[in-house]
């Protein structure tokens, strides 16, 4: 079985990890992204109220996988947003500076949950249209509106070639049809942090680069994870 739902917003901004006042975004909302959303309609508690960078809700998704398709055009815009009151590396308190943040332009993914120890809280959560927490995508001023579209069978995908609707990891052996997928691109995301948010891993995965809602055909999945999940082709990140 499988839960899926959906977050919205009117922007988003998921900073790469290498940029830091002018932030640079991923396309889509990553993994660890993903099991902070998750963490916020459960109401796991972060710790960061004792140290400041503490994302204790890790250890409790242990056992826990995750897929992400995008469900809307892919649009960007850039804009400066006014920061205030920091100190520079001289030591110095400055007053205000404009950086240019760049930001997805009303974005829509669709989540798939399925395995570990939160499934049933979050099932609870999402059937009753609650959330413990504010969800946001990426940034605090993006708040996120939760829709839950139910909790699906799985289903084994026998047939090839196999057209997936989601984010897609490069796995060892799989193998696509870059004319039937026609757009494709590749990014490299985060995929796991500890409870002290380091970094842990990072997969590489394709992504369709259609502005409408666009599917990566495989002919081979080698070792990837694949299943149908209602009318969608998934294709799953590893296990936290």
């Amino acid at each position: 079985m499988a839960l899926v739902f959906e977050v919205a917003s009117n922007f988003a901004m998921f900073r790469k990890g290498y940029t830091t006042t002018s932030m640079v975004s991923y396309p889509f909302i990553p993994p660890t992204a993903v099991a902070g959303v998750i963490a916020a309609i459960i109401g796991l508690d972060n710790g960061a109220d004792k140290v400041s960078d503490s994302a204790a809700y890790w250890d409790k998704l242990n056992g826990t996988r995750v897929a992400v398709s995008i469900r809307s055009p892919l649009l960007w815009y850039s804009t400066a947003v006014n920061l205030i009151k920091f100190i520079d590396k001289n030591g110095d308190m400055r007053e205000h500076i404009q950086p240019k943040h760049q930001f997805i332009k009303n974005p829509c993914y669709r989540i798939f949950v399925r395995g570990g120890g939160m499934y049933k809280e979050l099932k609870a959560r999402l059937s009753r249209n609650e959330c413990v927490f504010t969800p946001y995508l990426g940034v605090a001023y993006a708040i996120a509106e939760v829709s839950y579209l139910g909790e699906f069978l799985e289903e084994d995908i026998g047939e090839y070639p196999a057209f997936i609707n989601t984010v897609v990891p490069v796995i060892d052996g799989m193998v696509i049809d870059i004319a039937k997928s026609r757009a494709v691109f590749r990014e490299s995301v985060p995929l796991a942090q500890d409870t002290d948010r380091n970094f842990l891993k990072s997969i590489p995965v394709l992504y369709s680069g259609q502005r409408g809602v666009g599917t990566i055909c495989l002919t081979d999945k080698g070792n990837l994870e694949l299943s149908r999940v209602g009318v969608d082709g998934v294709a799953w990140f590893e296990t936290w």
